[in-house]
């Protein structure tokens, strides 16, 4: 009787030892796995701030400044996956989450500069990429109707546009238009403007840009139709640079509009500001993304900037009328407590 129970021990016991191997494997697996998982969140989390430290240097590494929310998304995430195991790389991540999210939050406060409660002079620019295979004209021309604007800046201005919206034209007597499909660029004036200069290029490969002055407030104002190429195009990083040199060189009051093919995630739209002296339009109105239309995620691309004499009223994107970006509305009046900047043309009466 004792063998038997001997007997039934052992195999009681095989079936026990059986069953330890698998266990002790699993355990052996899982921490190779997750160390794999942590690896790999670790170095996507920091694939932002070393495209934003060294993005001014390779147009392919500047690409990745852009996605700024998919950034913020992937370091939380590697936040709440490290927290347990490895607190401190977890707290670490955590500190750059928090400074990933000021970007993104930063054109949400308030308006930093009002309009002089003494002047009524109101400045509406409509600034739009148009696509140059879009043909849905119509749209635009409802959009232009609507929103009465002062001035209209197209870029992407192809051949096809310039008949398209011809049955607005006569209500802009005062037009440059330089068609050339993705390299076009086009401002319309409702009132004569002072001057308008002949495209020009910042580079010899660079793409076209236009620069008018205009008076606006009694006081002579320069405005700038930029869209510098695509970094695809281009693969070359010193257009945006040249662009802010060009406009630093000219004193007076400025307002820049265009596709600008960069984000503020970018270090070069950001060296941009600095030289020019200028202020985003966005502060005071949140970030407003603007391209691709047909997709989910999008990026601000389409800007307006202004120097310190001039306030923001107003700045909202209008809706999708066949491009690829939605156009922008920009509504300007002399700042409060800015005497402007006068050139030596006489002002004349403001709008």
């Amino acid at each position: 009787m004792m063998m038997e129970r001997e007997d039934l021990a052992s195999m009681d016991g095989e079936p026990e030892s059986v069953q330890t191997v698998p266990a002790e494997v699993s355990v052996q697996v899982r921490p190779r796995w997750r160390r794999t998982l942590e690896i790999a969140v670790i170095a996507a989390s920091l694939v932002h701030p070393i495209a934003t430290a060294l993005g001014r240097y390779d147009w392919r590494i500047d690409l990745f400044t852009h996605f700024q929310w998919a950034a913020l998304l992937t370091t939380v995430f590697a936040v709440a996956l490290l927290l347990r195991h490895r607190p401190r790389m977890a707290l670490a991540l955590a500190v750059l989450a928090a400074f990933q999210v000021f970007p993104l939050v930063r054109y949400s406060g308030a308006n930093p500069v009002k309009a002089d409660p003494q002047s009524k002079a109101r400045l509406r620019i409509l600034m739009a990429n148009v696509l140059c295979k879009n043909e849905r004209y119509e749209e635009l021309v409802e959009i232009i109707r609507r929103e009465r604007p002062d001035v209209i800046g197209l870029v992407e201005y192809g051949h096809n546009w310039v008949q398209g919206l011809e049955e607005v034209k006569r209500e802009y007597p005062h037009r440059l238009e330089s068609p050339g499909e993705a390299k076009g660029v086009s401002l319309w004036f409702r009132e004569a403007p002072a001057s308008i200069e002949p495209p020009d290029v910042p580079l010899p490969r660079g793409w076209p840009f236009l620069h008018a002055t205009f008076e606006f407030g009694g006081h002579l104002r320069h405005l700038w139709l930029i869209h510098p190429s695509s970094p695809f195009h281009r693969q070359e990083l010193p257009e945006l640079p040249a662009l802010a040199r060009r406009i630093k060189d000219v004193p007076g009051s400025q307002i820049v509009i265009g596709d600008m093919n960069s984000s503020d995630g970018s270090p070069l739209f950001w060296d941009f500001l600095a030289v020019t002296g200028l202020r985003d339009s966005r502060l005071g109105f949140g970030r407003q993304v603007s391209w691709p239309l047909w997709f989910f995620y999008r990026i601000p691309i389409d800007h307006a900037f202004v120097s310190g004499d001039l306030a923001v009223v107003d700045r909202r994107l209008g809706p999708d009328f066949g491009s690829d970006h939605a156009p922008l509305v920009l509504d300007l009046a002399p700042a409060a407590g800015a005497g402007g900047v006068r050139s030596s043309a006489s002002p004349s009466k403001s709008k």
